[in-house]
């Protein structure tokens, strides 16, 4: 792989096509399926045939740390991304060069593990509260969708980690259904290039500007109320507001800081709460590593280990449970760049403007670096054997210098909501329920994620 281009070799592109939209028909229906598909027949790189748009798929961990960190200065983000800028603004997930390193400067702080172990508290105690909800549905039949209820309880805790005193149980389910709506508005729009701008009154576009409009008037009058309280409060809007760049020491104006609130919104319950359906899944799927996991967090509790950020790291097998079910289904399953020059990698030209697909997935799930892939152990993630994993091989959290600045918040929070859910309960999937993959910007559960509870002997 070089940046210096001598060979005018191209990546193939596969002759399943449609004669005027291309690859798109295809990975419209299932895109996971249709590049696992393309990847067996034609090898680690190739193109898609997609309208309007250039597209390689860069399946080789190589590749991925070629793109997301050695030649990561010509690669900017890509075509998804454009598409999330509707909902993101120019956040921290969505902008470029010179102003997301100062962006990324001035929020890193509240990521630091002296803010998070000051959050933990609450997370624990927003997640009792979930536990007290729990107990009335396994007394009710014990029937509950654990996709929605881990939107509301993750929506629940990123709210109060920005707004300190969070948004009203009935607001909350707005904005999470908001989001919801925008995220499949995306992926519909990158599934059909050929529509009108969004200027154009169509009803798509209409839908899509209601949205925008509810979740702009929730996070624009708290931002108004905070600025004319004037006062500091333990919340990551409080450390937005009081951040100043150094040079100038000027802060963000209100556009900006609805940008950024929006993407920690973004990232803070759509990933986590996907992450978290999937992981009741594979619990209830493994037994073994249920029990495993249910024995570790017994053990702890009533030995008297209290929920703290610093006791957490004691739940290792937790911790690898999470890490494993990530592994299987990473909440974003590809990450796209786009390069600013012309490249070449694995030795073929990729003229510039090209969107180049990691598509992290297949990493995951690949027979050349796991031992039964598909297999459900978290055994792999032990700490003794951790630190062996290839970081370009496992990426959850994508890799290179853009790595989530959110993952240590994630990881603090799915740990606390499997401790405490598992300490009461028990999941199994409804009768006759099929667990579904549903590929949008982060990989949701299609249908919900449908089970039973019950509470533990």
């Amino acid at each position: 792989m070089s940046s210096v281009t001598t060979n005018r070799k191209v990546p193939a592109f596969p002759t399943e096509k449609h004669w005027l939209f291309g690859s798109a028909y295809l990975l419209k229906d299932h895109p996971m399926k249709t590049l696992t598909r393309f990847h067996a027949k034609y090898g680690d790189i190739f193109s898609l045939s997609l309208p309007f748009n250039k597209v390689v798929v860069a399946a080789k961990p190589e590749f991925a740390k070629y793109v997301l960190l050695e030649n990561n200065k010509n690669y900017t983000k890509s075509l998804a991304y454009e598409m999330l800028a509707v909902l993101l603004g120019n956040g921290l997930l969505t902008s470029e060069g010179e102003f997301w390193k100062k962006q990324r400067k001035l929020i890193q702080p509240a990521f630091h593990k002296q803010k998070l172990a000051a959050l933990t508290a609450m997370m624990v105690a927003r997640t009792e509260e979930a536990v007290d909800r729990f107990k009335a549905y396994s007394e009710n039949g014990g029937d509950v969708d654990m996709l929605p209820e881990m939107t509301d309880l993750t929506l629940d805790i990123i709210s109060k980690s920005i707004f300190n005193s969070g948004l009203s149980r009935e607001k909350a389910m707005q904005v999470g259904e908001h989001i919801t709506r925008l995220n499949e508005y995306a992926v519909e729009k990158l599934n059909n290039p050929i529509r009108l701008p969004a200027k154009f009154p169509t009803p798509f576009n209409i839908r899509e500007r209601k949205s925008m409009q509810a979740l702009d008037d929730v996070i624009y009058a708290i931002i108004d109320v905070r600025r004319k309280e004037g006062i500091s409060k333990d919340d990551l809007l409080s450390m937005l507001l009081d951040a100043k760049e150094e040079e100038t020491g000027k802060g963000m104006d209100n556009k900006q800081l609805r940008d950024e609130v929006m993407t920690i919104f973004i990232a803070g319950n759509e990933t986590s709460s996907n992450a978290l359906s999937w992981m009741f899944y594979l619990l209830s799927q493994n037994p073994e590593a249920e029990q495993k996991m249910m024995a570790e967090i017994n053990e702890k509790l009533d030995s008297g280990t209290e929920l703290t950020f610093e006791n957490l790291m004691q739940f290792s097998y937790v911790r690898m449970v999470i890490e494993e079910s990530m592994r299987l289904y990473p909440p974003a399953w590809s990450v796209g760049r786009r390069n600013i020059e012309d490249d070449e990698i694995g030795g073929y030209h990729i003229e510039k403007g090209t969107n180049v697909l990691v598509p992290l997935f297949l990493f995951h799930r690949s027979a050349k670096y796991w031992d039964e892939p598909m297999a459900f152990r978290p055994e792999r993630f032990a700490p003794d054997k951790r630190n062996n994993i290839d970081r370009f091989v496992y990426m959850p959290f994508g890799g290179g210098p853009r790595l989530c600045i959110g993952n240590h918040f994630a990881m603090l929070e799915m740990q606390i909501i499997l401790i405490l859910l598992y300490r009461h309960f028990k999941f199994e999937l409804q009768p006759g329920f099929v667990a579904e993959e549903d590929p949008l910007i982060t990989l949701r559960p299609k249908n919900g994620m449908k089970m039973k509870v019950s509470k533990r002997a």
